[in-house]
């Protein structure tokens, strides 16, 4: 597979990879920059309220440390996007294809654009991904059949920085479906998050029930340690604004946002 994805890049030249900081865009762009080497690749990485800031410093200290080339770019426009904003089924869509025009519009003409979509995206509810379709976005690690659990096992073996770190996605996904998106709803969460993972877990989900509800997901194995610390965390999370706050006893599973969504 890899000698697949080493020809794959090679044979485009010169690209631009929507670069997150997370494991499998890490991948992407850590292969890309060791077959093409110095000056053709480009990372692509968007700040906005919707993205955690330790992927963002992630992401920049990666780029820095191997010497790849990036651009930051605003994403505060997301938050102006009514469509994106009123939270539909369709949000993603909306989110992905403004982000997609502004990076083809900012990428040098001879650069490809290409994002880490997975094959693995390709089983769940992704209308980001009909987005890309219509931009004519490169996906290689999709076409390729390349698994989020083979993106890790591959990053393990070429020592590429990160393979270990949790699954991660931007606070829009905090909020149900059909709940309108706020920058207040995004910073309480934000706020939220963060004063978990200070905790030491690194794997949580602050989910909204309802504008002053809060559910805590995090993993099985560390379901314990919150509710040993529930008295902190309930009066942390008071002051933020939060007036009820519960447990998924069930722990953190990629995607459970969208059970059901796609019918």
């Amino acid at each position: 597979m890899i000698k697949k994805l080493e020809n794959y890049i090679e044979g485009l030249k010169r690209m631009a990879i929507a670069y997150s900081g997370g494991v499998d865009s890490t991948f992407l762009l850590d292969m890309s920059a060791r077959v093409l080497r110095e000056g053709k690749v480009l990372a692509l990485t968007i700040k906005s309220p919707l993205t955690p800031l330790w992927e963002v410093e992630f992401a920049i200290g990666y780029c820095k440390t191997k010497g790849i080339r990036q651009l930051m770019l605003d994403g505060s426009f997301i938050l102006d996007d009514e469509l994106f904003v009123s939270n539909p089924l369709q949000r993603c869509y909306y989110c992905k294809k403004r982000i997609l025009e502004v990076m083809k519009e900012e990428i040098p003409d001879d650069h490809v654009l290409l994002t880490g979509t997975t094959a693995t995206d390709a089983s769940d509810f992704r209308p980001g991904m009909k987005a890309e379709q219509e931009m004519e976005v490169r996906t290689p690690l999709r076409e390729l059949g390349f698994t989020r659990d083979k993106i890790r096992e591959y990053s393990k073996a070429y020592h590429i920085p990160g393979f270990e770190r949790p699954p991660s996605a931007c606070f829009a996904t905090r909020v149900p479906y059909g709940e309108p998106i706020t920058l207040g709803k995004v910073k309480m969460v934000e706020e939220a998050e963060t004063f978990i993972r200070n905790l030491g877990i690194e794997l949580v989900r602050v989910r909204l029930i309802t504008r002053d509800t809060a559910c805590i997901e995090v993993a099985k194995e560390d379901i314990k340690k919150i509710f040993d610390l529930r008295e902190d965390i309930s009066h942390q999370f008071g002051e933020i604004g939060f007036l009820r706050v519960t447990l998924d006893l069930d722990g953190y599973r990629r995607g459970k946002l969208n059970y059901g969504a796609d019918g």
